[in-house]
């Protein structure tokens, strides 16, 4: 099994609700998916420490094939032509 987790801070902050949802259909329509969860960051930003991002998704893959196949689904394809415009995406894929 291989975990997913991709951490957005959006341009736009207006643009959470309806970035969410785009993730949420992802999670449910890509077959390469096991299972995905989101979570919108509840903490203020504070002015010295960690930066927080906006948006959180964990995603679940079978094997390391269907990673590596997911950025050219036509479900992540979608999150990039038709999601909003980010500041930052931070990634990292490890094994559970």
């Amino acid at each position: 099994m291989i975990k997913h987790v991709s951490v957005f801070t959006l341009k736009d902050k207006n643009g959470i609700k309806h970035f969410v949802e785009m993730l949420e259909e992802v999670g449910k329509k890509c077959p390469l998916i096991i299972k995905s969860e989101i979570g919108v960051n509840m903490s203020e930003q504070q002015s010295v420490g960690p930066h927080f991002g906006d948006v959180i998704q964990i995603i679940e893959f079978s094997n390391r094939i269907d990673l590596q196949k997911y950025p050219q689904s036509k479900e992540h394809q979608k999150l990039l032509t038709d999601g909003p415009e980010m500041e930052t995406v931070t990634a990292i894929d490890y094994i559970i």
